[in-house]
């Protein structure tokens, strides 16, 4: 999976350099560069609006989208594409401009999860993907309208 930040004991200078204290992540270290802008925020905290990515190896396949300002607001996402072969939401032009997409290989999809200690009860959000364009640092959370995906569709079969 491809993300923004892949979190290893690289060498940055200390000048680029930022860090955050996650609950579940420890301390992470970021480049400004990194920080993706999601210009309308994501649903429910829509004045949260700067996120990096936290990808790391031993929690493959998900990935952890964490606030810069304020690391308590963090979400654990996966590309649905990993779970759900067939997810094609309905993507518009007008989304895609929003991100300023201008080359599908610089689009990232994800959605949010709800993992459960039972992992088999642990649900995607279809219903509202996340968007990241990855060359300019943009994304945005889809909300769609048809009843064709659900917020709570179980991601390992029973």
């Amino acid at each position: 999976m491809l993300s923004k930040v892949t979190v290893e004991e690289d060498v940055m200078k200390d000048q680029d350099c930022l860090t955050l204290d996650h609950k579940r992540l420890g301390e992470i270290t970021y480049r400004q560069d990194e920080i993706i802008t999601f210009p309308q925020g994501v649903l429910g905290f829509e004045k949260k609006k700067s996120y990096i990515i936290v990808d790391r190896e031993e929690y493959y396949p998900f990935a952890w989208m964490i606030n810069v300002d304020d690391p308590m607001t963090s979400f654990v996402m996966v590309n649905p594409l990993l779970f759900q072969q067939d997810y094609n939401p309905n993507v518009t032009k007008r989304d895609l401009n929003e991100i300023e997409i201008d080359n599908p290989q610089s689009l990232l999809m994800y959605v949010i999860i709800t993992l459960k200690p039972d992992a088999s009860q642990s649900t995607a959000n279809l219903r509202a993907p996340i968007l990241v364009n990855i060359t300019k640092n943009i994304g945005k959370q889809l909300v769609l309208l048809d009843d064709k995906y659900s917020t709570k569709h179980r991601i390992l079969n029973p």
